[in-house]
């Protein structure tokens, strides 16, 4: 009897070892994606799936089926904006912000749209800008911020 019960506790603590092992494996997989255009580059978990390019193909969406949407992109600084004014500009697209940073040609804004958390960093440069937005739910605030850090650490912005 007490060697059934230690061979199931054997199996069952594998059991665990394995998924764990596999889950962490899966969650550590990462693609690359470069946009030709603009010349910006990111990581992104293996499992986020790319939607269709645009066809000025400016950038790409990708989601992950459970909420989160990652939108990456460049474009032309036609209206010639400067850093601050980028920022002022982008945070009229949220409820509320409730974080923001700037450096030297960038900045970051965080907070909500409706229920969702909102993630937004911009490069801003004389020609061009790049950035890189995330949206999940804030109900999965939990999972997705070590996902959001991941890519926009990774994230190297074009000529600018």
């Amino acid at each position: 009897m007490i060697r059934r019960v230690f061979s199931l506790l054997v199996a069952g603590v594998l059991f665990l070892v394995l998924c764990t092992v596999s889950s962490e494996a899966t969650e550590q997989t990462e693609n690359e994606y470069c946009n030709a255009r603009f010349g910006f580059c990111f990581s992104y978990p293996a499992y986020f799936e790319m939607d269709p390019p645009p066809a000025n193909d400016d950038g790409r969406i990708l989601r992950d089926g459970n909420g989160c949407v990652v939108t990456a992109w460049g474009g032309y600084n036609v209206l010639e904006e400067t850093l601050a004014e980028a920022m002022a500009s982008r945070s009229e697209d949220f409820d509320t912000v409730t974080y923001e940073a700037k450096g030297k040609n960038w900045f970051v804004l965080s907070g909500y749209r409706g229920s969702d958390i909102v993630y937004l960093k911009l490069w801003v440069g004389r020609d061009a800008v790049n950035g890189v937005e995330m949206t999940y739910p804030s109900a999965l605030k939990k999972e997705y911020d070590r996902i959001v850090t991941k890519i926009v650490r990774s994230f190297r912005p074009g000529e600018l």
